[in-house]
Order: structure tokens, then C-alpha cells, then sequence
């Protein structure tokens, strides 16, 4: 297999050429089949594109049906060619159309392109610029723009640099120098990646990589608009565009025209316009902005040259923007110094132009015109995806940066008479409402509580709809935000929505309060709906009005079907798309007698859709088995004897009705009431194997590690996979404690974790909704102080802006807050959300304090500025930066931002997703070859698709890696997994369960390339990292940190795998020369295996031939020892001289101690 290794643009290079196969692999969808085969990636050919004004040349590699814009985007960021962005490509003198395939424009492999400098306008001129800006960026460029702290970091180079580094220098004071020539090589072997790391004391002050470097070279002293803008009328005339006024580092100051031949030097000052060009106008002009600050300053040229240099060290994954999803934000960060930089203010102009028109789009309409593109074969459906996936990327930032607005009082609501929590807005084409139960709509399932599960339900409802993609079928952009404690939920406008058209309302219930309820059922709306009931099992169910009309649903009562002025049918408010989860609502929502634990705080208990798909095929495989059984006796009978119906309705039917339990009004007659005890017993059925099948089945998969999860949102992502709600945390978390096994202790730890991080989210999401912005930093500080700085300051005193008075903030709920009220507080959430009791003590006995305040800070939002936090007595002698010592562990000054979290339907490559399935099927059933290939179709599909930072392209990635380390193909997997760690850092954060599982593959690779030591650097990193996210001996851990200690934890002292570790630890002491110290080991492995294994096993007898070898190898070693001591002794020490040097024995005596403590402490924890 060929595989195309460098990749240098966002272009579909990676499998391009990796994919040239004849064979077709048939992969089962549904009702359709999706052929993948070698066509799907069509051969790549080398361009030649000849630059303007020079002999000099450039190559692109691309395939007949990429787009000539696509080209223009590789030239544009390539490093030979990025000085240009205003221009077109020709052949033969033919201009050619950007939007058209190369094969549409003849463009074959021997043509040669040439690039032709255009004219500008204004917004090229900007574009030009903000080019500039970036690429002067250098590769973290941090947008004005942005919600948070150190967007998309990614620390792969920081952390393969610093192991070259100290492979051939020391540091001194922040500066590397070369190591000393006469440094002992002794004293060389003795340092490794792992020298002074400290096991089970990880510090966040070390979070970030200390030669992480996010300051690029510096090549001007400014570049910013010039105040002679905007460009006056006679000018435009001329064909003047903009006034830039350029700093150099030399210290010239220079004023500059941007015109639609490119860029001169002008005779203007700060003090005197006149904009005319300067002398030498051809030593001073340039159609690019880059090659006249080349000219006109050498130092930029000098600098210029050094940064890309810089740039290029850089894996390349670490230097692309992240424009399919959101990028990830670290919640511990180190800012920046705040520089003065006249051109931030500019960002807005630059980006959206003097009118901000280029930022005002029609989101539903983009949204629901996507959908409509074709997808009759592969290549249409692709592009279709690719073009939802920037869609939904674009719409949920926008939608981000709106709730922010709106939460700010930044935005104007469009019914400011009403009360606050039932303003609404539209902001940016997008409206916007708050997850409140402003109208009563769910007064009755527990008002406020309900409605702020019910946002959640919908967009999953939404995502579920947008899975099986039924054509017809139109849904809401939808984004849920929520920020400073309030829920803020932001959907794409449908025509006509805003004008009162009381029958655009054609399917489900319709009740505004005003008018006389309807219930109504389009035909055409119900026959597209009978594809989706189908794929998604839910029942067909008749409805009766108080008028007694009937008509026939699919959908709960609460969702409603619209016909927008566009004339598509909009399905919304899909909160009640699954039926009742009917056994938790009967026992937990409701008071009973004798029962202390108070009722459930909503009845909007519902069935995960994974729940309904899991219960569908356990049925439909129950119904297949018993056709089986009976498929003799049905073969006995004659044929004579069937009717075509009896013979023909073989198809199993199961379908869950929506409505079930609730208190919808059903027709009258013995029929319907048969059908709704049927509908009521299968939803019954269903709920009743989540409690009795799904969750035995979850824990025995955590006690048999298939499914072991590091963190709550790798917890979460394991329940949800199984279909249980988050709900069920209380059952988890009491079937472990009772547990017997000892393989279920982390899955306790977890899920209390779990248990007292959602309790405390909704606990500060009352407290910040309660505070100021400028009381936030207070607030966030006291209650962490309140719930994790008890043991460094037990009475903790909540703190107030400088700027405010004492008795403005006497109302606010942190003011009140104390560690004991907090504590209880807990206590009751968890008991009221999770039924599940924690222990008076529980912060003492059953909270990790690191992983805590990790999971707090993901979840709420909150940055922390990384550094040390004392978090008990004993270390309180240290002082801060500032010499002074901490009242609390945590100071209003350590919360440096809060992020709003976000929920999003975002959308799946199906095919993608088919593809990859597939070949890992392939790989297991050992057809590799065939596997492989799959993989990269996949991989292909998920490029195109999401592009290359995503996390989904990152799975992707890391399967290819495997599959090239099995197969030995080392430089591959290599490649591979590197992109995979950065792809996952950037999207799912540096410290995210994935990025660090795809650290330990990194490891563990590079050690197999033989780069022992870069492997342990990345094994060092993701350690650290480990012990931050879940803290020591989790079960996982033992593959790359301290295995005897974590196996004696985990499974005993007696256990097999205990003993293994033991064997494996003597071994390699021995290798090391210490026979006595694995002696030690080996009789402790010889000891577990003989009394698990018995005398006759082979591990038993294995250890009993080392045992034996060992000790006369100890005593041999323990005789030349002593022959040794006895040798020097006879020795006679001449007397020393001034030129003699001799070192001192008790020296040799601390070396050997020093040694014999480093090395105790590489293996003991």
C-alpha cells in the first residue's frame, strides 16, 4: 500500500493514492446497500503552475474532479506560494471558473496552469491582509473574536521538542546550552524521560509544557488600518481601496495604499494626507502586501524568513484552524501578556466589511438547501455532508457568540414589556429563548426543571431525526448554551414563524393559549412520517380532541408539524420523541408512605433512543429463534392449508407508542382499548429491560474491563452507549459499592464522582445566575474554597469586588454559602436527582481533589490560570509568585474566564461511519488486507466529510495507526497516530481520556520504531496527564504505570495478574543487575502461583528454574563484590600533591546511595 506521507493543505492527499483497488465491498444500510470500491478516491496527477513575473515553478497534486478553487486554497496556503491571494488561474489563456471540476475545464495531467495576478477589490484587499495577520501569527494565533482562553491547543511538538532538547542541551535560566564533553556518560545513562517525575503528585503548575511557545518571532513593530480611512471619494475613483499605516522594526513608520493593482508606499503622515505614490514608486509597489514589506524593511525580510522556518516545525495538523467543529478549551491556561496592538480593533472591519453584510446569513435556509442537494451517488452525498457539517460548525458559533450576547444584556429583546425570563431575540438571524417554563407548558411535569430537560431531550430528538435523514423531512437548526448559569437556546427562523398563522400548524397538538386547541394530521406529513416511525420504532396511535374528531399520529401530542412559507414540512419540539421510561416515573415520581427519599424533580423521565434500538433487536432476535423452533412444524403443514397473508406476513413488527402512559385521550370502542393495553405493556417491557438486562449488562463489562472508563465523560459515554440514563447514576454507583469484586472499585469512584459533579453544576448554575459578571470570579472561588480548600482553610470567607459595597452583595447566595450548607447541599442533589446517599464525610473519604476540580471546571465553564494550589496544611509554607501566602487554596484572581458549554445535533457521515464499522469487522474476522482498505475508504469519506481536525477523522486515524503497527509498518502508524493526537488534543482537549490513550499508542509506537526515549516523553506527557484526570491505580494504568502496585490495588495480593507483574519486575531487575532485588520479586511471584496455579503449572515452574538461577547468580555477584573491597584495601593511597585530585569515599558512598534511591524510586510509587 502507497501512501501519500506529507501533507501540507486541507486537501484529500492521505488516501488518494492508497485506495486503488478492484475490489468492491458491500456494506448493508438499512434498506439500501453503499458499494465502496477503488473508484471511490479517483488517481492523483501532478500540476505544474507556472508564477508570475519569475521563472520559478510550483506542483499540486490533484484528481479530475476537485475544483479549481480547491487548487487555489492549496496555492494559497502553500509556503511557496502564500504571498498570493489575489488571483486566477489560466490555460491556454482561458481564465478558468473556480467552481468548476479540473475534468469540466479539460485540465489534464500535462497542462501547465498560470497563475495571473488580479485586480483587487475591497474585500480582496482585506482578505490580503488578514492573510497577513495570520501567517505574522505565527501557528497559535489567538482570535480577538474568541469565546476563551488557548483555543485548539495541541502540545505534540512542545513535547517531541523538549526530548531533543535534552537529548543534546541542559537548561539554565530558561536558556539551552550544549552539555559539558567531560559530563560522565554514567551519570547520561542514569537521566530518563521519568527522571524527577513524581509519581502520584501530579502538579498543575506543569500542566502546560514548560517550552510550550506561544509568542511567534516578531517581524513588524505594527500593521493597522490607517486613520485616513475610509478612502474619500475622488480617490475610489482612482482606485483606491484602503490606507494602511506599517511600523517596522527598524522604526519607520510608513503609510500604504491598497489599490486594485496591489500595494505602494504613499506620501502621507499622521498629520498630512496625501495619498499620492512615493518617487520610487518601483522600488516601492508590489501587487503583494508581503513582497513590499520585503523591500522596504530587511529585518522584516530577515524575520520573516526565521518565522516560517519556526512554523515549519510545527506538525502541520497544529497549524490549520479548526473549522468543522468547535475547538476544544483547556481549563487550565497561562495568558499571555496583553500586548498593544492597534490592529485587533480592525478584526471586525476586516473579516465583515464597513457594513457587516458578509456576517448576516439565512441559516435556515442554508441548512434545509443542503439538505435538498442530491444524494443519489456516492460523490453527491459526500459533498452533501461536507457542506451540513461548515453549516451546523458556522451556525453553532455564531449561535455561541449570540448566547453570549444575551446573556450580557448585549442583545435587545423583541418583547422587552414582558418579564426577563420570557424575553426572546433574534440576534444574527438566529432566535434566540431561555430554558424556562415561562408559559406553564410543563406545569405539570415539574415546571422550570422540565423545561430545562426538555431543551436537552429536543436537540437529541433533533439528532436522531437528522440520523435516518428522510427526504421531505425538514427540522430546526438548534444549539443549547448554557453560560453564567442560564440556559439559552438558539434556533434557525423558519419562514412566516414570526406572523400569526395559526394553520401553518398541520400535525400534532396545537394549543397558543388564545384560540381553541386543534389537533390535526396532514396525510402527506403522516406518510412521511411512517418512513421515520419505521427507523425509529415508534408506534401509529389514534387521538382524540375534546370535540371527539380522531385522528392518527406517529408523533407525542407535543410535537407539532409546520408547513413554513418556503413550503417545507418542519417537524419541531421533539422533546417527547421516546415513550416513558413508565417503571422509574412509578416508583421514583411520586411521594409514597414510609419512603424518605423525596419524589423525582420532573416526570420527563424518558428512554434513550440507543435504549429502544438495543430492546428492538433483543426482541427481534427472540421472534427469530422462536420462527426457527417452529419452522418444522410450519414445513409439515400443507401448503394448501396457508393463505398468501399467512404466508407472506413474516416481517417482525414492534413499535413503541410516544404517548403511552400519558394522559392523551384515546377513541372510545373495545379495539383502541385493546391497542393501547398492547402499547402500554411494550413500553412496560422496554423499561423494564433497561433496569433488569441493560444495566447487569453494563457492569459486567466494567468488571470485566471490555468497557473501562477513565473519567465522567467517558462514564457517560459508556451508559449512553448502552441506553441508560443518566439517571441511573445512583444504581451504578450502589451495584459497585456492593459489589464483592474488587474490579468494580474504580466504577464506584467514578460514578460518585459523577454523582457530586452534576450536583454541583446545578448548584454554581444558581449561584452565577444569582451574581453580577464582575462577582463571578468571587463566587466561582468561594464555592471551590466551600468544597475543596477545607483542609488548607476550613472556614472559608466569600470575598467581594473591590469596587462594590459590603451591603449590595449581602443578598447574593454565595454570600451565604459555608462549607457545612455546601456540603449538604450536595447531599440533597444527589439524593433528589440520583437517589443515592452520600456520606456526611464524602469530601474526605470519597473525593479525589484533583480529578474534582478537573471535572467542575469542563463542566461549568471556568479557566483556572495554571499553577500550584495548596489543597491542604502541610504545604502551606509555600509562598505564591507574589511572596505572599494564600488565605484559601483558591483567589478570585485564579479564574481567568468562563466559557459557556455547548450542546449540538451535530450531524454523521453514514457512509463514513459504514465504511470504517466494516473494516474493523474485517480486520477481527482476519481478512487484514481487505480490512485496510476499508479503513482508508473510510478515511477518505471522513476527510471529506469533516476535514481534518475532528474527532471523528481522529478515530479514524487512530485505527489506521493500529493496523499499520500490527502489520510492522512503523512509519505509517507513526504518521497515523501523530495526527490522531493532535486532531483529538485540538478538538476534545489536551488532557481529554482520548488525546491521552492516543499519547500511550504514540509511546508505545515510537519505543517499537526504536525511539525508546521520544516514546517515553510521550508516555511521561500522558502520565501526567492520567493521574490529573482520574489520580493513581486505575485499572488501565497498569499498561504504562506502576503495574505491581496498581494490580495489588485492583485485583489483590493473591492474584494471578499480581504475580505476573512480580515476574515481569524480576526480570527486569535482573536485567539491570539487581539478582538481589529480583530475587525478592520472584519469590513473591513464585508464592501467588503456586498457591493459585498449583506446583505442575508452567508460570509456576518457570519462576522455581529463576529462582534458582537468580541465587547463585546473587551469591556470585555478593563474592566478587567482596573480593573487590578486598582488593582496593591492599591498595596503598599515595599522598596527594596540589596537582592530585582524589575524590573523598564518603562522595562514593552518596553517589551509591543517591542511585539506590533513584532507582527505588522508579519503581515504588
Amino acid at each position: 500500500m502507497a501512501i501519500d506521507k506529507k501533507l501540507v493543505s486541507e486537501k484529500n492527499s492521505i488516501s488518494g493514492s492508497s485506495t486503488n483497488t478492484s475490489k468492491t465491498v458491500a456494506i448493508n444500510k438499512s434498506d439500501t446497500e453503499l458499494e465502496i470500491t477503488g473508484e471511490l478516491e479517483e488517481p492523483s496527477f501532478k500540476l505544474t503552475i507556472n508564477l508570475p513575473n519569475s521563472p520559478l515553478k510550483t506542483y499540486v497534486f490533484a484528481n479530475s474532479s476537485e475544483l479549481v478553487q480547491e487548487i487555489r486554497q492549496f496555492i494559497i496556503e502553500s509556503p511557496e506560494t502564500f504571498s498570493h491571494t489575489c488571483f486566477f488561474l489560466s490555460w491556454k489563456g482561458k481564465r478558468l471558473n473556480d467552481y468548476k471540476e479540473l475534468q469540466e475545464e479539460g485540465i489534464t495531467q500535462d497542462c501547465e496552469l498560470d497563475l495571473v495576478e488580479d485586480a483587487y477589490t475591497e474585500r480582496e484587499a482585506r482578505i490580503h491582509i488578514i492573510h497577513l495577520r495570520e501567517i505574522l501569527a505565527g501557528p497559535f494565533k489567538q482570535d480577538p473574536s474568541s469565546i476563551g482562553l488557548d483555543s485548539g491547543l495541541s502540545f505534540l511538538s512542545a513535547v517531541t521538542q523538549s526530548n531533543e532538547k535534552s537529548s543534546n542541551t541542559n537548561q539554565t535560566n530558561g536558556k539551552f546550552v550544549k552539555k559539558p564533553e567531560d559530563e560522565s556518560l554514567a551519570d547520561q545513562s542514569l537521566k530518563t524521560p521519568f527522571t524527577g517525575y513524581e509519581f502520584g503528585n501530579p502538579s498543575l503548575a506543569k500542566f502546560i509544557p514548560d517550552n510550550f511557545q506561544r509568542i511567534p518571532i516578531k517581524c513588524l513593530g505594527s500593521l493597522h488600518l490607517s486613520g485616513w480611512n475610509p478612502v474619500p471619494f475622488e480617490r475610489r475613483t482612482r482606485g483606491d481601496l484602503l490606507y494602511l499605516s506599517v511600523t517596522t522594526i527598524e522604526g519607520d513608520t510608513r503609510h500604504i495604499t491598497a489599490c486594485v493593482k496591489g500595494f505602494y508606499i504613499n506620501k502621507s503622515t499622521n498629520t498630512h494626507f496625501d495619498p499620492s505614490p512615493h518617487s520610487e514608486l518601483e522600488k516601492f509597489q508590489a501587487h503583494s502586501l508581503i513582497t513590499l514589506l520585503q523591500k522596504i524593511s530587511p529585518s522584516f525580510q530577515r524575520n520573516f524568513k526565521a518565522l516560517q522556518e519556526y512554523i515549519g516545525r510545527f506538525h502541520v495538523f497544529e497549524t490549520i484552524p479548526v473549522n468543522n467543529c468547535l475547538p476544544a478549551y483547556s481549563w487550565m491556561v497561562k495568558p499571555t501578556k496583553h500586548t498593544h496592538d492597534l490592529s485587533r480593533a480592525d478584526e471586525l472591519y476586516l473579516n465583515y466589511g464597513t457594513d457587516a453584510v458578509d456576517s448576516l446569513r439565512d441559516w435556515n435556509d442554508e441548512f434545509q438547501t443542503q439538505r435538498e442537494y442530491p444524494r443519489a451517488d456516492l460523490k453527491d452525498r459526500v459533498l452533501r455532508e461536507r457542506l451540513l457539517n461548515k453549516i451546523q460548525a458556522d451556525f453553532t458559533d455564531s449561535a455561541v457568540k449570540g448566547a453570549i450576547s444575551v446573556v450580557n444584556g448585549n442583545a435587545v429583546p423583541f418583547n422587552p414589556r414582558d418579564p426577563e425570563e420570557e424575553h426572546m431575540y433574534v440576534y444574527n438571524n438566529i432566535f434566540f429563548s431561555k430554558a424556562f417554563d415561562t408559559r406553564g407548558n410543563f406545569a405539570n411535569l415539574g415546571g422550570n426543571d422540565a423545561a430545562h430537560v426538555a431543551t436537552g431531550k429536543d436537540l437529541e430528538g433533533i439528532r436522531k431525526m437528522n440520523s435516518i435523514d428522510i427526504e421531505g423531512l425538514y427540522t430546526l437548526g438548534c444549539v443549547v448554551v448554557d453560560y453564567k448559569g442560564t440556559r439559552i437556546v438558539a434556533q434557525t427562523i423558519v419562514p412566516g414563524i414570526f406572523r400569526r398563522q395559526d394553520d401553518s400548524i398541520i400535525y400534532g397538538f396545537f394549543d397558543n393559549g388564545r384560540d381553541e386547541p386543534r389537533l390535526c394530521s396532514d396525510p402527506q406529513f403522516h406518510e412521511i412520517l411512517r418512513k421515520a416511525a419505521k427507523a425509529l420504532h415508534i408506534a401509529e396511535h389514534s387521538v382524540s380532541d375534546a370535540k371527539g374528531n380522531t385522528v392518527n399520529l406517529y408523533t407525542s401530542l407535543e410535537t407539532k408539524g409546520l408547513m413554513g412559507d418556503d413550503g417545507r414540512r418542519y417537524l419541531f419540539d421533539l422533546y417527547r420523541l421516546n415513550p416513558i421510561d413508565i417503571e422509574f416515573q412509578e416508583k421514583e415520581c411520586s411521594s409514597k408512605e414510609g419512603n424518605d427519599i423525596p419524589p423525582y424533580p420532573h416526570k420527563l423521565t424518558l428512554l434513550r433512543p440507543e435504549l429502544i434500538e438495543f430492546f428492538w433487536e433483543n426482541k427481534c432476535r427472540a421472534w427469530a429463534k422462536e420462527k426457527r423452533l417452529n419452522k418444522q412444524e410450519l414445513e409439515g403443514l400443507e401448503k394448501n392449508n396457508l393463505t398468501d397473508d399467512q404466508a407472506e406476513n413474516d416481517e417482525f413488527d414492534l413499535a413503541l407508542n410516544a404517548d403511552a402512559f400519558t394522559d392523551y385521550k384515546q377513541p372510545a370502542g373495545e379495539e383502541h382499548g385493546a391497542k393501547k393495553a398492547v402499547d402500554e405493556e411494550n413500553v412496560r417491557s422496554a423499561s423494564k429491560f433497561l433496569r433488569d438486562t441493560m444495566i447487569p449488562t453494563l457492569m459486567v463489562e466494567f468488571a470485566t474491563f471490555s468497557s473501562s472508563p477513565i473519567d465522567g465523560a467517558s462514564l457517560t459515554k459508556a451508559m449512553h452507549r448502552r441506553g441508560i440514563n443518566m439517571r441511573y447514576l445512583g444504581v451504578i454507583a450502589s451495584m459497585a459499592s456492593d459489589s464483592q469484586d474488587k474490579n468494580m472499585e474504580h466504577i464506584k469512584h467514578l460514578a460518585t464522582h459523577e454523582i457530586i459533579v452534576r450536583s454541583t453544576k446545578r448548584i454554581l448554575r444558581d449561584l452565577l445566575r444569582d451574581v453580577p459578571h464582575v462577582a463571578i470570579q468571587h463566587c466561582v472561588t468561594h464555592f471551590l474554597n466551600c468544597l475543596l480548600g477545607t483542609s488548607y482553610n476550613p472556614k472559608p470567607q466569600p470575598t467581594l469586588p473591590t469596587d462594590q459595597l459590603i451591603g449590595e452583595h449581602r443578598r447574593y447566595l454565595y454570600f451565604k454559602m459555608t462549607p457545612e450548607s455546601l456540603v449538604q447541599q450536595i447531599r440533597d442533589i444527589a439524593l433528589l436527582h440520583f437517589r443515592y446517599q452520600l456520606s456526611e464525610d464524602f469530601v474526605e473519604k470519597d473525593v479525589r481533589k484533583l480529578p474534582l476540580l478537573r471535572e467542575i471546571c469542563l463542566r461549568n465553564g471556568i479557566q483556572l490560570i495554571s499553577q500550584v494550589y495548596h489543597f491542604t496544611k502541610k504545604k502551606s509554607h509555600k509562598k505564591d509568585s507574589k511572596n505572599k501566602k494564600r488565605p484559601t487554596t483558591f483567589l478570585p484572581e485564579d479564574v481567568l474566564n468562563l466559557l459557556p458549554t455547548v450542546k449540538q445535533a451535530n450531524t454523521k457521515c453514514t457512509f463514513a461511519e459504514e465504511a470504517f464499522e466494516a473494516g474493523k469487522l474485517m480486520i477481527a474476522q482476519s481478512q487484514r488486507e481487505t480490512g485496510g482498505e476499508l479503513l482508508l475508504q473510510s478515511l477518505s469519506l471522513y476527510e471529506q466529510s469533516y476535514g481534518f481536525l475532528h474527532p471523528e477523522t481522529a478515530k479514524c486515524y487512530s485505527a489506521l495507526a493500529m493496523f499499520f503497527y500490527h502489520n510492522e509498518e512503523l512509519e505509517f502508524a507513526l504518521e497515523f497516530q501523530k495526527k490522531a493526537v493532535v486532531s483529538l488534543e485540538r478538538t476534545c482537549g489536551v488532557d481529554s481520556y482520548e488525546a491521552v490513550h492516543s499519547y500511550l499508542h504514540l509511546g508505545l509506537f515510537e519505543h517499537a520504531a526504536g525511539h525508546t526515549e521520544l516514546g517515553l516523553c510521550y508516555t511521561r506527557h500522558a502520565m501526567q496527564y492520567w493521574e490529573i484526570i482520574y489520580g493513581p491505580f486505575h485499572p488501565d494504568g497498569a499498561t504504562a504505570d506502576r503495574a505491581k502496585d496498581t494490580q495489588e490495588c485492583v485485583f489483590g495480593q493473591e492474584h494471578v495478574l499480581t504475580g505476573e507483574s512480580y515476574h515481569i519486575l524480576a526480570k527486569a531487575l535482573a536485567l539491570a543487575g539487581d539478582f538481589k532485588g529480583a530475587l525478592n520479586a520472584e519469590k513473591s511471584a513464585y508464592k501467588i502461583f503456586l498457591s493459585t496455579l498449583g506446583a505442575d503449572h508452567l508460570k509456576t515452574k518457570e519462576t522455581e528454574f529463576l529462582l534458582k538461577e537468580w541465587t547463585s547468580s546473587a551469591v556470585q555477584t555478593a563474592k566478587m563484590a567482596l573480593q573487590n573491597s578486598q582488593e582496593k584495601q591492599k591498595i596503598v593511597v599515595p599522598k596527594t600533591n596540589p596537582i592530585q585530585l582524589k575524590t573523598p569515599p564518603q562522595l562514593n558512598d552518596i553517589t551509591t546511595v543517591n542511585r539506590k534511591k533513584t532507582t527505588d524510586k522508579n519503581l515504588k510509587p
